[in-house]
């Protein structure tokens, strides 16, 4: 069910915000496939060619019980989810959509592990392994299932920076005093931070949009806003709906 939050606010500028700048903004998924399905059939019906759409990073582990190729899983939502997010960008492609896929630390498990060869994120982090199951199941029935996962990983960005309107999309935020974007993506730092930015009293230069850190309802201050409402537990997820100078939470 589709549900608008009273949680709208605006974005006041001195310059007047030009009408091209639109936005739905997608937080983290966690291979939950039941929600992706209503992501998925929400941006196809409400994305209008000149509207951004952003995913704000974490889209497989902790995902949904299920069957990938008649087998059961613990997690099988983050093979599902997967699928989908390959089908959604070749849709995006075929409609000329502009659609962005951020960088989240879950991606950079999958990056250590599959592609990397370094440490087993799963040592430290039992539920990987489960995600690490399902996946790797799938690729040995679909060969080609890996090389556009690998794909999808290589393109993956790590922010995207909106000058003109003064916004900022990133995964979990990020602390000027210690860099530019370009050194804090270097050094991992947009991927982890929490407490450090979500409660600094130090204003921002642009509006930060992020995810990663879960909360009850959308955390919305004049200059960030986090949208992660740890979907795995909560049962459902926050988009972000931004028409100029204006916004608004729709929950799915």
């Amino acid at each position: 069910m589709k549900r608008f939050l009273k949680w709208h606010f605006s974005k006041k500028d001195t310059n007047e915000q030009k009408e091209q700048c639109k936005y739905i903004v997608i937080p983290d998924l966690h291979g939950t496939h039941s929600i992706f399905q209503k992501v998925d059939e929400y941006i196809k019906k409400n994305c209008e060619e000149n509207r951004k759409i952003i995913f704000l990073g974490d889209y497989l582990d902790r995902g949904e019980p299920g069957t990938v190729y008649g087998k059961e899983f613990y997690d099988a939502g983050s093979y599902h989810t997967l699928k989908g997010l390959l089908s959604l960008k070749n849709w995006a492609k075929k409609e000329n959509r502009t659609l962005y896929f951020l960088r989240g630390n879950h991606e950079i498990f999958f990056e250590d592990y599959f592609l990397k060869e370094r440490q087993k994120p799963y040592d430290k982090y039992p539920f990987f392994r489960e995600s690490v199951d399902s996946l790797e199941f799938a690729f040995q029935n679909d060969h080609s299932l890996f090389s556009k996962f690998e794909i999808f990983l290589d393109e993956l960005i790590p922010y995207y920076l909106d000058k003109e309107n003064g916004y900022l999309f990133i995964h979990a935020g990020v602390d000027f005093s210690v860099g530019s974007l370009k050194e804090q993506a270097k050094n991992g730092l947009i991927y982890w931070i929490r407490e450090k930015f979500i409660y600094s009293t130090k204003k921002l230069p642009y509006t930060v949009i992020f995810g990663h850190t879960p909360f009850e309802k959308p955390f919305i201050k004049s200059d960030r806003i986090g949208l992660d409402s740890g979907i795995y537990d909560s049962g459902f997820i926050n988009l972000l709906k931004i028409d100029g100078g204006s916004s608004r939470v729709v929950r799915l």
